[in-house]
């Protein structure tokens, strides 16, 4: 006996222009386990948070553009090394020398380094004040391109006037050069400081130009200060058992006098050059002064190393004598002091710490 199962009776297709129900609208919608409905919304998210970043990144870089320090100055402002600073100082030198030399009639020159002096009026003769010696001893910048150089000038006492004798002679009446009824004795040898301001900008053609800004102005010479004091000791005698006392003679007459081979007397990877031609014949060692104890007589374990303040007197070819002082830092080597360096100052002891209140 045959069992016949029941098959599901297939439903009918729907008819061309019958809209499929809901739930076939749905599942024909779904894709992947993902409707569209979703996709749009992850797209949506996706764009916001492109644009999210793209902002945060402008508000990063203007952030870190608003809290850039103000006060770091900036490179367009800086001069060019040797030029501005070095000009400026050479251009005020000789202005105040020819602002010291002139006299009456002298406007015209003056207005070749400020241009204002051609409306002046000069007095006395030109001359007057006669500068043996100029030197900048402060320049200062006080603003782009405007430079305050104070200039120190050695002035020579005016030359007295010379009387001639031929004319006095046939008319003893008549009056003699105007001196002056108050002319009192002749002035000494003086040093008078002058401040200078100086513009500099650049010219068409490249190059730096500079000009004054006003007349001189007449200032007070900068004051001195106590030495500091330095790490060297009482200062010595020398003594002949002394080996450091050997070597220091014998590199001294190489360097000054041209006696002995100076290479000799220098430690490794040292390298000076002696003064050519010789200025002295001779140098005796008067005194040194050592930055710490040292064995007289004995050298001590290699790689010892040691400064010492030295004073000579050098022999010049006429037989007067000139007193100098050199700092030296002295090493040991194969049992004997070498010189390691000729130091460009003496050694200053640090200062104290301030003490806590």
């Amino acid at each position: 006996m045959k069992i016949l199962s029941k098959q599901p009776t297939p439903e009918p297709a729907p008819e061309a222009g019958n809209e499929p129900t809901t739930d076939a609208r749905d599942d024909a919608h779904e894709l992947g386990g993902w409707s569209t409905g979703a996709q749009a919304n992850t797209t949506t998210l996706v764009r916001w948070v492109a644009w999210a970043a793209i902002c945060g990144s402008i508000l990063l870089s203007l952030g870190t553009s608003l809290t850039r320090p103000t006060d770091t100055p900036s490179t367009d402002h800086q001069p060019p090394p040797g030029t501005g600073a070095q000009g400026a100082a050479g251009f005020a030198t000789l202005y105040a020398s020819e602002y010291l030399l002139a006299g009456k009639g002298d406007e015209g020159r003056l207005a070749a380094y400020y241009p204002g002096a051609a409306t002046l009026r000069l007095e006395g003769s030109r001359g007057r004040l006669t500068p043996s010696q100029l030197t900048v001893t402060r320049l200062r910048q006080t603003g782009p391109g405007i430079w305050s150089v104070t200039v120190a000038a050695r002035l020579q006492p005016p030359s007295p006037p010379v009387e001639n004798d031929d004319v006095k002679g046939k008319d003893s009446d008549s009056p003699g050069p105007d001196t002056g009824a108050d002319a009192g004795p002749p002035q000494g040898e003086s040093v008078r400081y002058f401040q200078v301001p100086v513009a500099s900008a650049p010219r068409a053609d490249g190059s730096t130009g500079y000009v004054a800004m006003s007349l001189p102005a007449e200032v007070a010479g900068p004051g001195t200060v106590d030495s500091p004091h330095t790490v060297y000791g009482t200062p010595q005698p020398p003594h002949d058992r002394d080996p450091r006392v050997k070597t220091i003679r014998s590199f001294l007459a190489a360097y000054l006098a041209g006696d002995g081979d100076l290479d000799r007397y220098l430690a490794p990877r040292t390298r000076l050059t002696r003064i050519a031609p010789a200025p002295y014949t001779a140098v005796d060692l008067t005194s040194l002064a050592a930055d710490g104890p040292a064995d007289a007589t004995g050298v001590p374990p290699d790689g010892t190393v040691q400064r010492l303040l030295v004073s000579v007197r050098a022999r010049a070819a006429d037989g007067t004598t000139l007193p100098l002082t050199y700092a030296l830092t002295l090493k040991t080597r194969a049992g004997r002091w070498e010189i390691a360096s000729l130091d460009g100052a003496p050694e200053a002891r640090p200062a104290p710490a301030p003490s806590s209140p």
